[in-house]
């Protein structure tokens, strides 16, 4: 999907319309019927109550209900996988360093993974649109001024926590000194603010999400809606207390948005399908082929 920004940003979102994220491969969208405010949402599922269901050792899904309406008549449920990092080990797969992109299933099956989301919006080339560094690998070197949030893991420092999800607004922010302090950095916008509060997204448009969250726990959530919502409506929802997320970034939108899970106890394949003005409907069951993922691999 292209680039969003959670501000009024027009000549940015302008921009990024016309050369952020150009997926010279995507397939046009399909007539639909246009989305509007009396379109219902569709019945929530039995299990989307907010209950963790274990899906193997330090990993659990928590399906929960979201208090705004979907563009079209989807359950507006969203999926949260939690992460203890005692179990499992957080890194990025990019196919600038391990092989061409392929579906995120893939990805956990050829390189034995446990679970991964997108590591945010790439160019045509697979390249990430915001600051991919992992180590000594580059995928995208340049901080891209118009995302401000940060995720980061790999601690070099033994003292740093495991990961962090900051901005660039946030207090005794510097850039070097994170990427200083951590080998992996990833760059996105973000859904969270620097004190887990809702930020209010500027962005007209719906599409089915995914994203990566840290909770008051100290654990790594990986998030996807399929329902489609305008991002204010989503981040809202992921600032609902009981939730406990301390902070969240944004990882891609529409059909691409992807969670996969392969655990001792349980598969989820997570997808994307609605975006408004591409793919305004709910019918996309394929994993679409990804360059970047941040994934969980077991310790």
């Amino acid at each position: 999907m292209r680039p969003r920004g959670p501000a009024v940003l027009s000549l940015a979102l302008l921009a990024c319309s016309l050369g952020c994220s150009g997926r010279g491969d995507r397939s046009p969208p399909r007539a639909s019927e246009p989305a509007g405010d009396a379109t219902a949402a569709a019945a929530l599922p039995a299990d989307c109550d907010g209950r963790p269901r274990s899906l193997g050792p330090g990993l659990t899904h928590e399906r929960w209900p979201v208090d705004a309406r979907p563009a079209i008549a989807v359950a507006p449920c969203l999926d949260l996988v939690r992460a203890d990092l005692a179990h499992h080990r957080l890194r990025v797969v990019t196919a600038s360093r391990d092989g061409a992109a392929r579906p995120a299933p893939t990805w956990l099956d050829d390189l034995a993974l446990v679970a991964a989301v997108n590591a945010g919006m790439f160019h045509d080339g697979g390249t990430s649109v915001g600051l991919l560094v992992d180590g000594d690998h580059d995928d995208q070197p340049r901080d891209n001024q118009k995302l401000g949030g940060y995720l980061a893991f790999a601690p070099r420092d033994p003292a740093a926590p495991p990961v962090v999800i900051t901005g660039r607004d946030c207090p005794g922010f510097e850039l070097a000194a994170l990427r200083a302090r951590y080998r992996t950095v990833v760059q996105s916008y973000r859904l969270l603010g620097c004190t887990g509060e809702a930020l209010p997204w500027a962005d007209p448009k719906a599409y089915s999400a995914a994203a990566i969250g840290v909770d008051r726990a100290g654990r790594v959530v990986l998030v996807h809606a399929r329902a489609p919502f305008v991002m204010r409506d989503l981040s809202r929802a992921l600032a609902r207390p009981e939730l406990g997320l301390t902070a969240a970034l944004f990882v891609e939108g529409g059909p691409e948005a992807t969670l996969v899970v392969r655990a001792d106890r349980g598969h989820l394949t997570l997808v994307g399908s609605y975006e408004t003005g591409f793919t305004e409907h709910d019918d996309n069951d394929t994993a679409w082929p990804l360059p970047n993922l941040v994934a969980l691999g077991r310790r």
